[in-house]
């Protein structure tokens, strides 16, 4: 059996950086047919919880057939990433692939559901879209919740109601000013509501600068046979349309949604 017209696998490693926008475009490729089975590593789930985006992703990859999310817990061998090898995928796509990932494919390295997933579908002769966070020297990205620790020394609350709410315990007082404990936040923003002075922050725009081996790294993926760059996530919606085009009777995503 070959590949299927509305199967993609998508994988996801541990960056805020376009994370947004690439749950975005999963979202509306699921609602336009598509099943998408996720690779995900373990950075990844971490980064996908404290910027508040699972149940999201868990609607997407629901655990139907095709849709399952592959996480480092069910299994060091990654067994589904076989259907890749046996072509059974229109594409995959690495979206948000942090410059960890991007290290490890050219250097031929698989120990990851992303990196064996890419791997395979190398061998499997599936077309390979990549989104790099360090594409570029410099590049803004977004935050996860913070803490404004000057202005929560200006307002230096007798009871904290962020630290009260927290469900998971990760916000916390350290030193007598507010503190959130990446590790064991969830992203559900209570915090950001609770505080009455506005410390408490999230997706603040930062500036981020690559190294130049990870951009030395890029330029080495994007010479690789099979693997296309892009530069935003909304990109892999032209080009999906643009496979979908080539293959025999397609006629795009229409035909798809309306399945």
């Amino acid at each position: 059996m070959r590949f299927s017209r509305n199967k993609l696998a998508w994988c996801i490693t541990g960056a805020g950086h376009h994370l947004f926008e690439s749950i975005e475009v999963m979202e509306e490729l699921a609602t336009r047919g598509f099943d998408i089975t996720v690779f995900i590593s373990q950075a990844g789930l971490e980064v996908i919880r404290m910027y508040g985006l699972e149940k999201r992703l868990r609607a997407i990859a629901d655990g139907g057939y095709y849709r399952e999310l592959v996480t480092p817990s069910d299994g060091a061998s990654c067994s589904k990433a076989g259907r890749l090898s046996m072509g059974r995928y229109i594409a995959l796509v690495a979206s948000p692939t942090t410059a960890n990932t991007v290290a490890k494919v050219v250097n031929g390295i698989a120990d990851t559901p992303p990196t064996i997933a890419i791997a395979q579908a190398l061998k499997g002769g599936v077309p390979v879209f990549v989104v790099p966070t360090d594409a570029e020297p410099e590049y803004e990205t977004e935050t996860p919740h913070v803490v404004d620790r000057d202005l929560c020394q200006a307002h230096r609350c007798g009871e904290c109601r962020p630290s009260k709410s927290c469900p998971t315990g990760a916000f916390e007082i350290l030193e007598g000013l507010g503190h959130i404990d990446l590790s064991k936040c969830i992203g559900c923003s209570l915090c950001l509501r609770e505080c009455p002075f506005g410390a408490v922050k999230f997706r603040v725009k930062v500036r981020a600068r690559s190294s130049p081996v990870d951009l030395e790294n890029v330029r080495r993926l994007s010479s690789m046979k099979g693997v296309v760059l892009l530069r935003r996530p909304r990109e892999v919606l032209q080009e999906v349309e643009k496979l979908l085009t080539t293959l025999p009777s397609s006629k795009g995503f229409m035909e798809l949604t309306c399945r």
